[in-house]
């Protein structure tokens, strides 16, 4: 299947590092509370790693801005050599979801390395604003391999187009994107009728209610349901409404 695929580059973003010579839970845990600086460390290409501390703030900026699958420009306060690195490894707090710790990768531009590319659909496909059906991601990443600089940030696939009962498959952008590494096999998103049989008798049902006696104003809207359960709920407020109890009925039927 033919797929638009979109390739993105990676940003360059320069980041001033400070020494860190506080080590352990202690000291950094303080690092944290008084100074509002991160820990990190730089290690990679056979060389010491190196502890370092930066700013809070200037560090969760360069994330959000587009820094998680940015190439870094690294220099220490007070030096002017500069390293290359991306980020390997981030560690949140298990409650509040801070920035807590950071590693960065040391890498070569014209060195060949693996990483994992997001993976990010676009568009609303014709299989669910118009024929009722429903999407599944099952891929939000691949991996991919090439030299530091052409390493992408994301790529985006165009999904609108797609119908009920279609699929795609990372064989799918191989054809535009040979870098990819991931089993050709492995499905992306697929598109699927969420009606089970009792959702389809039941909105059968209900049409036909509505054409034989247009007073019971059956507001039907589309949505998975619980089945045999939901249908009879169905009937029961239906022959309510025939006794005059209920005015109108709004069914939103939800579940699966």
């Amino acid at each position: 299947m033919a797929v638009a695929v979109k390739i993105y580059q990676r940003e360059t973003k320069e980041l001033t590092l400070e020494p860190r010579p506080e080590r352990g839970k202690g000291p950094v845990g303080r690092l944290r509370r008084e100074q509002e600086m991160l820990p990190g460390v730089v290690y990679g290409h056979h060389q010491e790693p190196r502890p370092f501390k930066i700013p809070g703030r200037t560090l969760e900026r360069a994330l959000a801005a587009g820094g998680r699958n940015a190439i870094f420009v690294l220099k220490e306060a007070g030096n002017q050599e500069t390293e290359r690195a991306v980020v390997r490894e981030i560690q949140y707090h298990k409650v509040r979801g801070d920035v807590m710790h950071i590693d960065f990768l040391r890498i070569n531009a014209d060195e060949e390395y693996t990483a994992s590319v997001p993976l990010i659909t676009i568009g609303v496909p014709v299989g669910v604003s118009i024929g009722g059906g429903a999407l599944q991601h099952s891929l939000t990443a691949v991996d991919m391999h090439c030299i530091a600089s052409q390493m992408p940030s994301r790529i985006e696939i165009d999904i609108t187009g797609l119908q009920i009962g279609d699929s795609i498959h990372v064989s799918d952008l191989l054809a535009s994107e040979a870098r990819i590494v991931n089993d050709g096999d492995v499905t992306i998103v697929e598109f699927f009728d969420y009606q089970c049989p009792y959702c389809r008798r039941m909105a059968q049902q209900l049409a036909k209610l509505n054409e034989e006696d247009p007073d019971l104003r059956i507001v039907y809207k589309e949505y998975p349901v619980f089945g045999p359960a939901s249908t009879l709920a169905a009937a029961a407020a239906v022959g309510a409404m025939r006794q005059g109890k209920y005015e109108e009925f709004h069914l939103a039927m939800m579940g699966v």
